[in-house]
């Protein structure tokens, strides 16, 4: 199966004008460029794809807009399930106000002839769904997905600024009562199991700060009980490896959470 069509430059299109149009990965190996990858992603959800040996830096706007390739759909996107019933983000929503999340371009090419990223956007999406029926005011505010060509393209999310990783070193972390902080991401967590769905990755990258409470975000690894996983938790925020979704996975991380925030200064 082929996953991307023809090069953008062969169809005189200019996709790109500035960096800033782009999104860019450079991976690196002991201190010495590999590659750079980047990606551009249309108003209508299409994405372009391109690969240089060059560092960013090196490349002209031609270079990048002759490089890039379309990805089809059924690459990286879901088809609408038939039975599923689907709240369309409004349109015009503001980018200051809403954080649009697409599937993992960073990994595109490690999973090209694998269904693992459709799979990831439908199964956060169906779980936004569920949660968004029943919700709580320590996990993020979802408003839809998008949809286009029959497939579901992003899901739309309250934009939030900083994670708690970064708010331990404000000056605002001081006045923090660590005790209903943490709490309140707890009343989250069981929040959850209350709906059948353990979260399975629970650190502070994935928790922001909101008014001097936590917001849980990024469902990616929430699933119901017992359901086996794509994205298995963070490295050093579990007990052990896991391959299915478990009550115990949060119970460790809660306690570990619970200790990170005490010893934080």
């Amino acid at each position: 199966m082929s996953y991307v069509d023809q090069p953008s430059s062969e169809n005189d299109i200019e996709l790109v004008k500035s960096l800033q149009d782009l999104i860019i990965v450079e991976s690196w190996n002991g201190g010495k460029l590999k590659s750079t990858t980047f990606y551009h992603v249309t108003e209508d959800e299409e994405v372009f794809y391109g690969y240089t040996s060059k560092n960013k830096r090196q490349m002209t706007i031609a270079e990048f807009n002759s490089a890039l390739q379309r990805v089809q759909d059924t690459a990286i996107y879901p088809e609408i399930p038939s039975d599923a019933h689907l709240t369309l983000a409004p349109e015009g929503l503001s980018n200051s106000l809403v954080y649009v999340k697409r599937p993992g371009l960073q990994w595109y090419e490690d999973m090209i002839g694998t269904n693992h990223l459709p799979k990831a956007v439908l199964d956060e999406t169906i779980i936004m769904e569920q949660i968004s029926r029943s919700p709580h005011q320590n996990i993020i505010r979802y408003y839809g997905c998008r949809v286009r060509r029959g497939y579901i393209t992003s899901i739309v999310l309250e934009r939030l600024d900083q994670t708690l990783k970064e708010y331990v070193s404000s000056s605002d972390f001081q006045q923090l009562d660590k005790i209903k902080f943490f709490e309140s991401l707890k009343s989250a967590v069981e929040h959850l199991y209350t709906l059948g769905l353990a979260y399975n990755d629970i650190n502070p990258d994935n928790i922001m700060v909101k008014d001097e409470s936590p917001v849980l975000i990024d469902f990616d690894s929430c699933q119901p009980f017992g359901k086996r996983l794509q994205s298995l938790g963070t490295v050093g925020w579990y007990e052990k490896p896991f391959y299915t979704s478990e009550k115990e996975h949060d119970t460790y991380s809660l306690a570990k959470i619970q200790e990170w925030l005490q010893a934080a200064k």
